[in-house]
């Protein structure tokens, strides 16, 4: 009698077992983001679009598309790949997120949950003329000549004119202006080095990236606005306020060389490594507020 009781208490106890097995191996499977949330309780989600780079304590990071991070509680969109209307359609779509464009601003297509986080183009175009101004002095020459090419964008061509007489008082700074295409950028680049210039710079995009091949193709340094730019910098400062529990939207927030997003990069290899450290010299004094 014993036996049987012992038996059947031993069968019970296999079913069970049994069973456990069997319903470990039917779960369902767990998604990144709750795996994530399960080992890592208390963390800030951000998604990330585009090249961007985050390192920020208490910030687990999901990369994809906009559609696939859209949901998360905070979106930073790199603006090299995503316009401001799929952006802002994204936060409208998803009001419990709060979305950054980085690189860009959000006027005229403002949502309470989006803010445009803006580098500082007239910075930029300020280094990249001393840079140009730098190494024209450095190439010789009884003219020194350095070109803005592109789109004609006069506040940005004068800004860079500035800081080329800066660094270079008598360099002869050069406007070559064209369409925004990029076979059109390419043809300005080298008609300007064709007129003696011996740096050529362009704004940022595709038509920056074709100006810079063609002055390299003439051995030429080429430079653009996105080597003075750096939107990690920003992308980080607000990924930080997020971890800490503030949320930015409905505005655009500007960065300077003072916050570190503006300042002298890697720079074309045929810019002398004693004009990158006078560059980077005069990017701290523009850091600091001096003259």
């Amino acid at each position: 009698m014993r036996l049987m009781r012992l038996g059947a208490a031993l069968g019970v106890l296999l079913v069970l077992i049994g069973a456990g097995c069997g319903g470990a191996r039917k779960a369902a499977p767990t998604t990144t983001a709750a795996k994530r949330s399960a080992t890592a309780p208390g963390l800030l989600r951000v998604g990330v679009v585009g090249p961007l780079t985050l390192d920020v304590q208490g910030v687990v990071v999901d990369r994809g598309a906009l559609e696939q991070v859209a949901g998360a509680p905070l979106v930073l969109v790199s603006a090299k790949v995503a316009s401001l209307a799929a952006v802002a359609e994204a936060a409208r779509a998803h009001p419990a997120s709060h979305f950054a464009l980085v690189g860009a601003g959000t006027k005229g297509d403002r949502a309470q949950n989006l803010v445009g986080l803006v580098l500082s183009d007239r910075q930029a175009a300020l280094l990249g003329g001393i840079v140009a101004g730098y190494a024209a002095a450095e190439a010789g020459g009884t003219a020194p000549r350095v070109a803005w090419v592109g789109p004609q964008e006069r506040r940005l061509a004068s800004t860079f004119a500035l800081g080329a007489h800066r660094s270079l008082p008598g360099a002869v700074v050069l406007d070559e202006w064209s369409r925004s295409i990029p076979a059109r950028c390419k043809e300005a680049a080298l008609a300007a080095i064709a007129r003696g210039a011996m740096v050529v710079m362009a704004n940022n995009g595709l038509c920056a990236q074709a100006a810079v091949a063609g002055a390299r193709q003439q051995n030429v340094p080429g430079l653009q606005l996105g080597d003075f730019q750096f939107p990690n910098v920003a992308a980080n400062l607000v990924a930080r306020d997020a971890a800490a529990g503030t949320f930015h939207g409905g505005e655009d927030i500007f960065f300077g060389a003072g916050s570190g997003a503006i300042g002298v990069g890697t720079l074309d290899s045929r810019i002398s490594f004693d004009t990158l450290v006078r560059a980077r010299a005069a990017a701290q004094q523009l850091a600091s507020g001096a003259p």
